[in-house]
């Protein structure tokens, strides 16, 4: 599981071409083999029959106005309500609240704390901002390698896609505090090891700063998709 962990560290540190400026805009298309060409070109978020809605980083949307397509740029969907936010753990008892980037870092730490024998924290780098990419292993033998089935789940690639991001973290929460109560939550920590990574674009999810994910991007702090950007 290490070895697929750092070539997740690669991928996420891949450098891009320009700066941090995204565009979220729509156009039409006349055929699917049009289409195809373009998702070379720019991230496709969604079709309704002829009309397409994508994001470009600034060098994307440079080589898609050369084409000469008419489109219409539109608000970033994630800057068109405003989220409430979790400032401390404790906030997050009901999980009704987004967690700030700080509250989520504690978060992560506090489950390992609080489940020593169960749950271990693994920081697997720094984004290029700063942000720390937090795996959760759980297992019955956390400290140990064990020779048994491993499971990744990893979600917010695109960092402002955020449903993922609280359900992780619920799940691990879920697993971990299951564990003595529930069989079937018991057999699933006795017999894998489970790796749980709530949040991989942390620059995208607080672009606007660590304090709101208003204003969260698809794209990384290197203006990557990171979801269209696999070898």
């Amino acid at each position: 599981m290490k070895k697929s962990i750092i070539a997740l560290l690669l991928f996420w540190g891949i450098v891009a071409f320009a700066n941090a400026k995204e565009t979220y805009f729509k156009f039409s298309v006349n055929s699917i083999s049009e289409l195809k060409k373009l998702t070379k070109i720019i991230s496709i978020d969604n079709v309704k029959e002829k009309t397409v809605y994508a994001y470009a980083n600034e060098r994307e949307f440079k080589i898609f106005s050369e084409l000469g397509y008419s489109y219409q740029i539109l608000p970033n969907p994630s800057t068109l309500t405003k989220a409430k936010m979790a400032n401390s753990p404790q906030q997050m008892r009901n999980w009704d609240f987004y967690p700030t980037y700080e509250t989520y870092v504690s978060m992560m730490y506090q489950f390992e704390e609080d489940y020593p024998d169960l749950c271990e924290i693994e920081n697997i780098g720094t984004t290029v901002n700063g942000r720390e990419l937090l795996f959760a292993k759980i297992s019955d033998n956390v400290h140990s390698n064990e020779d048994e089935p491993e499971f990744m789940y990893t979600a917010t690639m695109h960092g402002d896609e955020l449903v993922g991001y609280v359900l992780m973290l619920r799940l691990i929460d879920y697993l971990l505090s299951n564990y003595e109560t529930n069989s079937q939550v018991a057999n699933l920590v006795n017999n894998l090891e489970i790796w749980i990574n709530p949040l991989a674009n942390p620059d995208g999810t607080f672009a606007a700063g660590n304090n709101t994910v208003n204003g969260a991007t698809r794209y990384n702090g290197n203006n990557i998709d990171l979801n269209r950007n696999f070898p």
